[in-house]
């Protein structure tokens, strides 16, 4: 990390290149833990961006200060030393991450507003009528009909178990839901809030995106208000997961879009390794179960490949019962390599096309035509079949 090597660049030229530590991703407890440090903020400093730590303060606090000084006048715990310490040109407090699943989708909006909403509903009006107020909101969202990119909710928002893409789908539906049934300001907290994720989880930002985040994220801590308005926030908003809001823009001129440095990313590889495993284990002190099963798979998994650079794996069980029956002859082996360049390999030659270009729009029925059954597109399609006939003899 301190010696260049030679290296291919994506444009095809050859440069000499310094490798130095990326951004870390982590959710808030784990970010603790790895700055070593403690938070002295007061609950009201939450709402502004406090002075940043800087890695060569911190290594000089800890030759010069005693442990307790360390811990309660600087909020260091002396305890835990970065692991960017080892390494040259790295900063832990720089390389902490967005995280766009915890602290966004799942935090402030499942956690957060979906929460505080109904918790409005329940302080607003009697207990029975805010339960039909809910119970609505819940038919509301599964009354939503099927359509390409959106999820539907059959029993609304009562499941036990959510996970990041629920929450993904709840956004594009719940404005609807909820307006009528709460102030006008909450609906417009909640609008504001929505605007400034779909912003953040764009692949790539402009300068005016950037400052559209930041309005939309002032308009929804000025709007936010109505909830401590409604004693539903009477200790205010001192919540870490809304004060990494606020440095949201900072880590995208940084670190780029946040969608590269998401939890989600690393979430997947642990219901494969942790999740799923514990499910089929016994449950009773299951860490051993978990390391032999995931020692099987990964045995399981390596041979799949050995087997399928032998050629052992062509095909399907489909194809290997009908060779055993003499339905189908045994194809002849050919190479993952070959096989992909056999059937590509046409489009080598093709170029981009640097001609006038047309956006493409699609049209959709504004009214949906009557429901057949499955007797009446019978009838209709005898009905057709026997026009076309006619007319062809005719």
């Amino acid at each position: 990390m301190t010696v260049p090597c030679v290296m291919k660049c994506p444009d095809g030229h050859f440069r000499r290149v310094i490798f130095e530590i990326g951004p870390f991703i982590a959710d808030y407890p784990e970010q603790v833990m790895l700055a070593g440090i403690v938070c002295f903020a007061r609950p009201k400093d939450f709402r502004h961006c406090g002075a940043p730590r800087f890695r060569a303060f911190t290594e000089q606090l800890f030759l010069s200060e005693d442990d307790d000084v360390l811990w309660s006048a600087f909020g260091i715990d002396p305890n835990v030393k970065p692991f960017t310490s080892n390494f040259p040109r790295a900063d832990i407090f720089e390389l902490i991450s967005p995280d766009l699943l915890h602290q966004v989708i799942k935090g402030v909006f499942k956690d957060h507003l979906v929460s505080w909403v109904e918790t409005l509903i329940k302080k607003t009006y009697p207990n029975k009528e805010a339960a039909q107020i809910i119970d609505d909101i819940d038919r509301r969202l599964a009354a939503v009909p099927g359509f390409p990119g959106l999820r539907r909710f059959p029993e609304g928002r009562r499941f036990q178990q959510w996970t990041g893409d629920d929450s993904k789908a709840l956004m594009k539906i719940y404005i609807p839901a909820i307006t009528g049934h709460v102030p006008d300001e909450v609906v417009r907290c909640v609008r504001s809030f929505l605007q400034f994720c779909y912003l953040a989880r764009r692949p790539s930002h402009t300068p005016q995106d950037l400052t559209r985040m930041q309005e939309e994220l002032d308009q929804f801590h000025i709007l936010r208000n109505i909830f401590e308005r409604f004693d539903v926030r009477p200790d205010g908003f001192s919540l870490p997961r809304q004060h990494s809001l606020l440095h949201y823009i900072a880590g995208i001129k940084l670190f780029g879009s946040p969608n590269g440095l998401c939890s989600s990313i690393t979430e997947s590889k642990h219901i494969t390794a942790v999740k799923k495993p514990w499910r089929s284990s016994s449950r009773n002190n299951p860490l051993k179960e978990i390391l032999v099963k995931n020692v099987r798979m990964s045995k399981l998994s390596a041979a799949r490949v050995e087997f399928g650079h032998r050629g052992m794996l062509t095909g399907d069980v489909l194809i290997a019962a009908r060779i055993d029956v003499g339905l189908a002859e045994e194809a002849e082996q050919v190479p993952p390599v070959v096989a992909y360049e056999k059937r590509y390999g046409i489009f080598d030659d093709v170029e981009a096309d640097n001609g006038p270009q047309a956006e493409i729009t699609t049209k959709l029925a504004t009214k949906s035509g009557p429901s057949q059954t499955l007797v009446s597109l019978s009838v209709l399609m005898k009905d057709s079949c026997s026009s076309s006939t006619l007319g062809i003899t005719a």
